[in-house]
């Protein structure tokens, strides 16, 4: 790919974990974008399942090492040759245009990082109910984006200077770091943006991949709560239920998919909870031993 004086180069950074089923059609889109400069850094974790043979299809820079998704994203970062950095999971399909719109925004109007929104889609009865939630999520954090404690769609576009000013992502946590990272990028007056191009991403079509997602978060939520000494609970609560009026009010949604949000609201609910437990159970004893 010719280099161009004019133009910055922009590192796509994906971590992967047996990714097979959704790999191809992401790298397909980024493929497609209208900016040509890029790099794409897969950190895979070890993967199975063809995840490593589609990469190098598409000519992705492979880095294989065990690790978290903020150790992996770390990682691509200091293996990274661009002025950008777009943080990018591997369920996920850009629109042609979402990078060289955020390059633009950034050159232009001296932003240091840009949120892309975000469009759910569902395959399948309960695949297509999560898609539901999480869009009507997103509209409830549009609404209410000036009140501190509602918790917004964050950036995942950024100039790679800002994000080794402020230390990267914290490698401890498992759940919350790119939070953490936007929590800290603020703290430094980093100017933020929102692009009009879209990222869409496929919700997970299994229940059980669902409570071993969220089983996993909240076995992570100790640490993030001891590392950035947030209350994050009581807005989460509150976010939920207005999100849930948001889902019961929308008429695009039957009144199966309504029954169906509400008993995923549950599953995701017991399984954190109880992960969150389990951790802090473990954490304690740990202290008194």
């Amino acid at each position: 790919m010719e280099e161009s004086l004019e133009k910055p180069r922009v590192s796509i950074i994906i971590p992967t974990n047996n990714s097979g089923e959704t790999i191809e059609e992401c790298l397909r889109s980024i493929q497609g974008q209208n900016y040509p400069l890029y790099e794409v850094i897969i950190v895979d974790n070890f993967s199975n399942d063809g995840t490593l043979e589609t990469a190098k299809e598409f000519g992705a820079k492979i880095i294989q090492q065990k690790c978290n998704p903020a150790q992996a994203r770390n990682i691509g970062v200091d293996n990274s040759a661009g002025r950008y950095v777009l943080f990018l999971d591997s369920d996920q399909v850009l629109s042609p245009t979402v990078v060289e719109e955020c390059v633009e925004r950034c050159e232009n109007e001296k932003i240091g990082m840009v949120i892309i929104p975000e469009v759910f889609i569902g395959k399948g009865f309960w695949s297509s109910c999560s898609a539901a939630w999480k869009n009507c999520y997103e509209e409830v954090a549009r609404l209410y984006r000036d009140r501190r404690d509602i918790i917004h769609n964050i950036p995942r576009f950024f100039i790679r200077e800002e994000i080794t000013r402020v230390g990267m992502l914290d490698n401890s946590l498992h759940w919350g770091e790119d939070y953490d990272l936007y929590r800290k990028l603020k703290k430094v007056n980093v100017r933020e943006a929102e692009s009009k191009s879209k990222i869409y991403h496929h919700e997970l079509t299994s229940i059980r991949d669902t409570i071993i997602k969220n089983f996993r978060y909240g076995k992570s939520m100790p640490v993030f709560l001891q590392q950035t000494r947030q209350q994050i609970f009581p807005s989460m609560f509150e976010q939920a239920l207005l999100t849930f009026r948001k889902v019961f009010k929308n008429s695009k949604n039957s009144p199966s998919v309504i029954i169906g949000c509400a008993v995923l609201l549950c599953i995701k609910s017991y399984s954190t909870m109880i992960g969150l437990l389990l951790e802090s159970a473990s954490f304690f004893r740990d202290i008194n031993c």
